[in-house]
Protein backbone atom coordinates (compact mmCIF):
# COMPACT_ATOMS: atom_id res chain seq x y z
CA UNK A 1 0.00 0.00 0.00
CA UNK A 2 1.07 3.53 -0.68
CA UNK A 3 2.34 5.73 1.78
CA UNK A 4 0.33 8.93 0.16
CA UNK A 5 -2.83 7.56 1.16
CA UNK A 6 -1.71 7.92 5.00
CA UNK A 7 -1.23 11.99 4.64
CA UNK A 8 -4.32 13.09 3.85
CA UNK A 9 -5.17 15.59 6.78
CA UNK A 10 -8.80 13.90 7.31
CA UNK A 11 -6.60 11.24 9.32
CA UNK A 12 -6.07 12.44 12.99
CA UNK A 13 -2.92 10.66 14.58
CA UNK A 14 -1.93 8.59 16.68
CA UNK A 15 -4.75 6.38 14.44
CA UNK A 16 -4.92 2.37 14.24
CA UNK A 17 -5.89 1.92 10.88
CA UNK A 18 -7.62 -1.37 9.44
CA UNK A 19 -7.92 -1.75 6.12
CA UNK A 20 -10.56 -3.44 5.15
CA UNK A 21 -9.93 -5.21 1.86
CA UNK A 22 -6.93 -6.95 3.16
CA UNK A 23 -9.21 -8.11 5.93
CA UNK A 24 -11.65 -9.45 3.45
CA UNK A 25 -8.92 -11.16 1.70
CA UNK A 26 -8.23 -13.07 4.36
CA UNK A 27 -11.62 -13.77 5.03
CA UNK A 28 -12.12 -14.85 1.47
CA UNK A 29 -9.59 -17.77 2.15
CA UNK A 30 -11.88 -18.69 5.13
CA UNK A 31 -14.79 -19.00 2.97
CA UNK A 32 -13.25 -21.35 0.43
CA UNK A 33 -11.71 -23.43 3.11
CA UNK A 34 -14.99 -23.74 4.25
CA UNK A 35 -16.87 -24.80 0.98
CA UNK A 36 -13.87 -27.57 0.32
CA UNK A 37 -14.04 -29.10 3.79
CA UNK A 38 -17.05 -27.62 5.82
CA UNK A 39 -15.38 -26.72 8.62
CA UNK A 40 -16.40 -24.30 10.73
CA UNK A 41 -14.48 -20.90 11.08
CA UNK A 42 -14.61 -18.59 14.11
CA UNK A 43 -13.02 -15.32 14.90
CA UNK A 44 -10.69 -15.26 17.87
CA UNK A 45 -11.77 -11.60 18.88
CA UNK A 46 -8.83 -11.16 21.41
CA UNK A 47 -6.67 -10.13 17.87
CA UNK A 48 -8.87 -7.06 17.55
CA UNK A 49 -12.37 -6.62 18.93
CA UNK A 50 -13.68 -3.08 17.84
CA UNK A 51 -17.48 -3.20 17.14
CA UNK A 52 -17.09 -1.80 13.98
CA UNK A 53 -14.34 -4.48 13.03
CA UNK A 54 -16.44 -6.99 13.89
CA UNK A 55 -19.43 -5.99 12.09
CA UNK A 56 -17.24 -6.45 8.62
CA UNK A 57 -16.03 -9.81 9.99
CA UNK A 58 -19.56 -10.95 10.90
CA UNK A 59 -20.77 -12.28 7.62
CA UNK A 60 -18.07 -14.68 6.93
CA UNK A 61 -17.57 -16.25 10.30
CA UNK A 62 -19.69 -19.58 11.90
CA UNK A 63 -19.52 -17.42 15.22
CA UNK A 64 -16.29 -15.73 17.52
CA UNK A 65 -14.18 -17.21 19.93
CA UNK A 66 -13.86 -15.42 23.21
CA UNK A 67 -11.16 -15.78 26.10
CA UNK A 68 -13.30 -13.70 28.88
CA UNK A 69 -17.20 -12.55 30.12
CA UNK A 70 -16.75 -9.48 28.40
CA UNK A 71 -15.64 -10.65 25.21
CA UNK A 72 -18.42 -12.81 25.15
CA UNK A 73 -20.64 -10.05 26.35
CA UNK A 74 -19.30 -8.29 23.30
CA UNK A 75 -19.22 -11.38 20.67
CA UNK A 76 -23.23 -11.63 22.02
CA UNK A 77 -24.05 -7.79 20.78
CA UNK A 78 -22.68 -8.60 17.59
CA UNK A 79 -23.52 -11.82 16.17
CA UNK A 80 -26.60 -12.60 14.38
CA UNK A 81 -29.20 -15.29 15.60
CA UNK A 82 -27.70 -18.45 14.45
CA UNK A 83 -23.87 -18.14 14.93
CA UNK A 84 -22.32 -19.45 18.29
CA UNK A 85 -20.10 -18.13 21.25
CA UNK A 86 -16.86 -20.23 21.95
CA UNK A 87 -15.19 -19.51 25.07
CA UNK A 88 -12.15 -20.87 26.64
CA UNK A 89 -9.92 -19.72 29.21
CA UNK A 90 -7.92 -20.85 32.55
CA UNK A 91 -9.12 -18.24 34.83
CA UNK A 92 -13.47 -18.87 34.85
CA UNK A 93 -14.35 -16.66 38.32
CA UNK A 94 -16.99 -18.50 39.95
CA UNK A 95 -19.30 -15.22 39.97
CA UNK A 96 -19.14 -15.08 36.34
CA UNK A 97 -20.33 -18.80 35.88
CA UNK A 98 -24.11 -18.41 35.35
CA UNK A 99 -24.05 -14.99 32.76
CA UNK A 100 -21.24 -17.10 30.27
CA UNK A 101 -22.87 -20.29 30.85
CA UNK A 102 -25.82 -18.47 29.42
CA UNK A 103 -24.01 -16.28 26.69
CA UNK A 104 -22.05 -19.03 25.30
CA UNK A 105 -23.04 -21.99 23.33
CA UNK A 106 -19.89 -23.99 23.76
CA UNK A 107 -17.67 -23.81 26.67
CA UNK A 108 -14.39 -25.48 26.75
CA UNK A 109 -12.59 -26.12 30.39
CA UNK A 110 -9.17 -25.94 31.05
CA UNK A 111 -8.75 -28.29 34.18
CA UNK A 112 -10.42 -30.80 36.42
CA UNK A 113 -10.78 -28.48 39.02
CA UNK A 114 -12.80 -26.63 36.07
CA UNK A 115 -14.99 -29.72 35.78
CA UNK A 116 -15.42 -30.75 38.91
CA UNK A 117 -16.81 -26.70 39.65
CA UNK A 118 -18.50 -25.78 36.65
CA UNK A 119 -20.00 -29.16 34.69
CA UNK A 120 -23.16 -29.36 36.88
CA UNK A 121 -24.05 -25.99 35.83
CA UNK A 122 -24.02 -26.51 32.27
CA UNK A 123 -27.40 -26.80 30.84
CA UNK A 124 -28.49 -28.65 27.55
CA UNK A 125 -28.39 -25.18 25.84
CA UNK A 126 -24.32 -25.21 25.86
CA UNK A 127 -21.57 -27.95 24.56
CA UNK A 128 -19.03 -28.53 27.29
CA UNK A 129 -15.27 -29.95 26.02
CA UNK A 130 -11.84 -29.72 27.15
CA UNK A 131 -8.70 -28.19 25.85
CA UNK A 132 -5.98 -30.78 25.88
CA UNK A 133 -2.00 -29.92 25.58
CA UNK A 134 -0.76 -32.42 23.26
CA UNK A 135 2.82 -31.31 24.73
CA UNK A 136 4.53 -30.87 20.76
CA UNK A 137 5.86 -27.32 20.80
CA UNK A 138 6.77 -26.03 17.57
CA UNK A 139 7.37 -22.37 19.07
CA UNK A 140 11.04 -21.49 19.85
CA UNK A 141 10.47 -18.88 22.34
CA UNK A 142 9.00 -19.88 25.41
CA UNK A 143 7.04 -16.64 25.85
CA UNK A 144 5.02 -17.11 23.13
CA UNK A 145 4.41 -21.12 23.84
CA UNK A 146 1.56 -22.71 24.85
CA UNK A 147 2.97 -26.21 25.57
CA UNK A 148 5.80 -24.78 27.24
CA UNK A 149 7.08 -26.69 30.70
CA UNK A 150 4.32 -26.73 32.47
CA UNK A 151 1.97 -24.72 31.12
CA UNK A 152 -1.00 -23.67 32.39
CA UNK A 153 -3.17 -23.97 28.72
CA UNK A 154 -4.73 -27.39 28.62
CA UNK A 155 -4.09 -30.59 30.27
CA UNK A 156 -1.66 -33.15 29.47
CA UNK A 157 -2.33 -36.64 28.58
CA UNK A 158 -0.58 -37.88 31.84
CA UNK A 159 -3.43 -35.32 34.31
CA UNK A 160 -6.21 -36.93 31.86
CA UNK A 161 -5.30 -40.11 32.76
CA UNK A 162 -5.41 -39.07 36.69
CA UNK A 163 -8.16 -37.66 36.63
CA UNK A 164 -9.80 -40.70 34.67
CA UNK A 165 -8.63 -43.15 37.31
CA UNK A 166 -9.97 -40.53 40.26
CA UNK A 167 -13.49 -40.99 38.01
CA UNK A 168 -13.11 -36.96 38.17
CA UNK A 169 -14.39 -36.73 34.37
CA UNK A 170 -17.80 -37.50 33.56
CA UNK A 171 -17.07 -38.82 29.78
CA UNK A 172 -20.94 -38.73 28.42
CA UNK A 173 -20.56 -34.70 29.66
CA UNK A 174 -18.02 -33.87 27.57
CA UNK A 175 -18.81 -33.01 23.71
CA UNK A 176 -15.41 -32.04 22.56
CA UNK A 177 -11.80 -30.78 22.42
CA UNK A 178 -9.99 -27.64 22.08
CA UNK A 179 -5.80 -27.69 20.60
CA UNK A 180 -4.10 -24.92 20.41
CA UNK A 181 -0.42 -25.12 20.33
CA UNK A 182 1.14 -23.09 18.05
CA UNK A 183 2.07 -19.29 17.23
CA UNK A 184 1.98 -17.39 13.94
CA UNK A 185 2.87 -20.33 12.22
CA UNK A 186 2.24 -21.23 8.44
CA UNK A 187 2.98 -24.88 8.60
CA UNK A 188 0.14 -26.88 8.80
CA UNK A 189 1.71 -30.14 8.87
CA UNK A 190 2.83 -29.56 12.40
CA UNK A 191 -1.14 -29.01 13.19
CA UNK A 192 -1.91 -32.33 11.70
CA UNK A 193 0.70 -33.72 13.55
CA UNK A 194 -0.63 -32.46 16.65
CA UNK A 195 -4.12 -33.76 15.97
CA UNK A 196 -3.25 -36.63 15.22
CA UNK A 197 -1.37 -37.14 18.58
CA UNK A 198 -4.03 -35.74 20.27
CA UNK A 199 -6.79 -38.72 18.49
CA UNK A 200 -4.74 -41.41 19.54
CA UNK A 201 -4.37 -40.31 22.94
CA UNK A 202 -8.20 -39.71 23.73
CA UNK A 203 -9.30 -43.43 21.81
CA UNK A 204 -7.54 -44.75 25.34
CA UNK A 205 -10.86 -42.79 27.19
CA UNK A 206 -13.38 -44.13 24.25
CA UNK A 207 -14.87 -40.46 24.56
CA UNK A 208 -18.01 -39.96 22.27
CA UNK A 209 -16.95 -36.23 20.98
CA UNK A 210 -18.82 -34.25 18.65
CA UNK A 211 -16.87 -32.13 17.39
CA UNK A 212 -13.31 -30.57 17.67
CA UNK A 213 -11.60 -27.09 18.01
CA UNK A 214 -8.36 -26.66 15.93
CA UNK A 215 -7.97 -23.18 17.81
CA UNK A 216 -5.83 -20.62 16.27
CA UNK A 217 -1.68 -19.95 16.09
CA UNK A 218 -1.65 -20.04 12.19
CA UNK A 219 -1.34 -17.60 8.99
CA UNK A 220 -3.52 -17.45 6.05
CA UNK A 221 -0.98 -15.37 3.69
CA UNK A 222 -0.57 -16.24 0.09
CA UNK A 223 2.42 -18.52 0.36
CA UNK A 224 0.87 -21.03 3.11
CA UNK A 225 -0.06 -24.16 2.25
CA UNK A 226 -3.56 -25.12 3.46
CA UNK A 227 -3.52 -28.67 1.91
CA UNK A 228 -2.31 -30.63 5.57
CA UNK A 229 -5.47 -27.83 7.37
CA UNK A 230 -7.58 -29.59 4.34
CA UNK A 231 -6.21 -33.50 5.03
CA UNK A 232 -6.63 -33.16 8.71
CA UNK A 233 -10.12 -31.37 8.97
CA UNK A 234 -11.53 -33.98 6.34
CA UNK A 235 -9.93 -37.10 8.23
CA UNK A 236 -11.43 -35.92 11.65
CA UNK A 237 -14.89 -35.33 9.91
CA UNK A 238 -14.79 -38.69 8.27
CA UNK A 239 -12.85 -40.84 10.88
CA UNK A 240 -14.63 -39.14 13.92
CA UNK A 241 -18.15 -37.89 12.24
CA UNK A 242 -17.42 -34.95 14.37
CA UNK A 243 -17.61 -30.45 13.50
CA UNK A 244 -14.34 -29.26 13.43
CA UNK A 245 -13.56 -25.42 14.30
CA UNK A 246 -10.96 -23.26 13.55
CA UNK A 247 -10.38 -19.63 15.23
CA UNK A 248 -7.85 -17.74 13.44
CA UNK A 249 -7.23 -13.92 14.97
CA UNK A 250 -4.06 -12.62 14.00
CA UNK A 251 -4.70 -14.44 10.41
CA UNK A 252 -7.49 -11.89 10.06
CA UNK A 253 -6.19 -8.28 11.28
CA UNK A 254 -2.32 -8.77 11.98
CA UNK A 255 -1.09 -7.78 8.28
CA UNK A 256 -4.26 -5.15 7.57
CA UNK A 257 -3.33 -3.05 10.76
CA UNK A 258 -1.39 0.04 10.98
CA UNK A 259 -0.81 2.44 13.75
CA UNK A 260 0.12 5.89 11.95
CA UNK A 261 2.13 8.65 13.94
CA UNK A 262 3.31 12.00 13.50
CA UNK A 263 6.96 13.26 14.31
CA UNK A 264 6.45 15.73 16.64
CA UNK A 265 10.20 16.73 17.22
CA UNK A 266 13.61 16.15 16.19
CA UNK A 267 16.50 16.16 18.68
CA UNK A 268 20.09 16.28 17.74
CA UNK A 269 21.45 13.89 20.51
CA UNK A 270 26.04 12.79 20.22
CA UNK A 271 25.45 10.04 17.52
CA UNK A 272 22.40 9.78 17.33
CA UNK A 273 19.05 12.28 15.51
CA UNK A 274 16.14 11.58 17.75
CA UNK A 275 12.48 11.62 15.99
CA UNK A 276 9.99 11.82 18.91
CA UNK A 277 6.65 10.81 17.68
CA UNK A 278 3.16 11.82 18.97
CA UNK A 279 2.35 8.19 19.84
CA UNK A 280 3.92 5.65 22.53
CA UNK A 281 4.74 2.38 23.06
CA UNK A 282 1.99 1.68 25.20
CA UNK A 283 0.26 1.99 22.19
CA UNK A 284 1.97 -0.95 20.45
CA UNK A 285 2.67 -3.18 23.83
CA UNK A 286 4.63 -5.76 22.35
CA UNK A 287 7.39 -3.61 21.90
CA UNK A 288 7.99 -3.44 25.40
CA UNK A 289 6.77 -6.89 26.32
CA UNK A 290 8.49 -8.98 23.43
CA UNK A 291 11.30 -6.68 21.76
CA UNK A 292 9.22 -7.19 18.62
CA UNK A 293 10.44 -4.36 16.36
CA UNK A 294 7.95 -3.31 14.11
CA UNK A 295 8.27 -2.68 10.11
CA UNK A 296 7.66 1.14 9.14
CA UNK A 297 6.83 1.84 5.82
CA UNK A 298 8.89 3.01 3.29
CA UNK A 299 12.36 2.56 5.17
CA UNK A 300 15.23 0.70 3.60
CA UNK A 301 18.61 -0.56 5.45
CA UNK A 302 20.27 1.21 2.44
CA UNK A 303 18.60 4.40 3.31
CA UNK A 304 20.76 7.61 3.78
CA UNK A 305 18.94 9.08 6.75
CA UNK A 306 18.77 7.64 9.96
CA UNK A 307 16.94 7.84 13.07
CA UNK A 308 16.01 6.81 16.29
CA UNK A 309 12.31 6.57 16.94
CA UNK A 310 10.71 7.28 19.98
CA UNK A 311 7.19 7.70 21.84
CA UNK A 312 6.43 10.17 23.70
CA UNK A 313 6.02 9.33 27.12
CA UNK A 314 8.44 9.55 29.97
CA UNK A 315 9.49 6.00 29.29
CA UNK A 316 12.73 6.25 28.75
CA UNK A 317 12.45 2.44 27.56
CA UNK A 318 9.80 4.12 25.26
CA UNK A 319 12.02 3.30 22.13
CA UNK A 320 11.26 1.83 18.91
CA UNK A 321 14.75 1.75 17.46
CA UNK A 322 16.88 2.71 14.76
CA UNK A 323 15.42 3.04 11.62
CA UNK A 324 16.76 4.34 7.85
CA UNK A 325 14.39 6.61 5.71
CA UNK A 326 14.90 7.49 1.77
CA UNK A 327 14.26 10.88 2.59
CA UNK A 328 15.10 13.05 5.68
CA UNK A 329 12.19 13.44 8.15
CA UNK A 330 10.71 16.61 9.60
CA UNK A 331 8.19 18.08 11.86
CA UNK A 332 4.90 16.84 10.59
CA UNK A 333 6.25 14.08 9.07
CA UNK A 334 3.99 10.68 9.04
CA UNK A 335 5.52 7.14 10.46
CA UNK A 336 3.35 4.23 9.18
CA UNK A 337 4.00 1.08 11.42
CA UNK A 338 2.42 -1.85 9.07
CA UNK A 339 1.28 -5.19 10.27
CA UNK A 340 0.37 -4.70 13.66
CA UNK A 341 -3.71 -5.36 13.57
CA UNK A 342 -3.36 -7.70 16.25
CA UNK A 343 -2.56 -7.39 20.20
CA UNK A 344 -1.87 -4.13 19.94
CA UNK A 345 -5.36 -2.00 20.45
CA UNK A 346 -6.68 -4.27 22.44
CA UNK A 347 -3.74 -3.93 24.96
CA UNK A 348 -3.27 -0.40 24.38
CA UNK A 349 -2.69 1.96 27.41
CA UNK A 350 -3.06 5.30 28.58
CA UNK A 351 0.18 5.98 30.96
CA UNK A 352 1.11 9.23 31.48
CA UNK A 353 -2.37 10.14 30.51
CA UNK A 354 -1.65 9.91 26.84
CA UNK A 355 -4.26 9.46 24.61
CA UNK A 356 -5.36 6.50 22.73
CA UNK A 357 -5.31 6.18 18.97
CA UNK A 358 -8.19 6.93 17.00
CA UNK A 359 -9.83 3.42 15.38
CA UNK A 360 -10.60 4.20 11.58
CA UNK A 361 -11.75 1.34 8.93
CA UNK A 362 -10.09 2.04 5.56
CA UNK A 363 -12.72 1.47 3.01
CA UNK A 364 -12.20 2.35 -0.72
CA UNK A 365 -9.95 5.00 -0.09
CA UNK A 366 -11.33 6.90 2.75
CA UNK A 367 -11.01 6.97 6.35
CA UNK A 368 -14.33 5.89 8.55
CA UNK A 369 -14.00 6.77 12.18
CA UNK A 370 -14.40 3.93 14.46
CA UNK A 371 -13.78 4.65 17.63
CA UNK A 372 -12.47 8.38 19.44
CA UNK A 373 -11.09 8.54 23.08
CA UNK A 374 -10.87 11.94 25.39
CA UNK A 375 -10.08 12.72 28.73
CA UNK A 376 -13.23 11.18 29.50
CA UNK A 377 -11.94 7.37 28.81
CA UNK A 378 -8.89 8.27 31.12
CA UNK A 379 -11.14 9.94 34.02
CA UNK A 380 -13.49 6.97 34.21
CA UNK A 381 -10.59 4.37 34.51
CA UNK A 382 -9.24 6.04 37.10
Amino acid sequence: MKDSIFHTPDLLTPAYVYDQASIVTALDKLVKLKEKTACLPLYSIKSANMTGLLEVIKPYVSGFSCSSLFEAQLAAEVLDEGQTIHITTPGYRDDEWDSIIQLCDFVTLNSTNQWQRVAKKIDADSSCGIRLNPELSFVSDDRYDPCRPDSKLGMTFEQLAVANSKQELNWESIEGVHIHNNCESTQYQELKQSVEKVMSGLSEFNPEIKWVNLGGGYLLNDKTDLTPLEDTIKWLQEEFNVDVYIEPGKAITGGAGYLVSTVIDLIESKNKTIAVLDTTINHLPEVFEYQYQPKIMDTSDKGKYEYRLVGCSCLSGDLYGDYSFKKPLEMGSRIIFENVGAYMQVKSNMFNGINLPASYLLQNNSFKLLKQYSYDSFRSRL
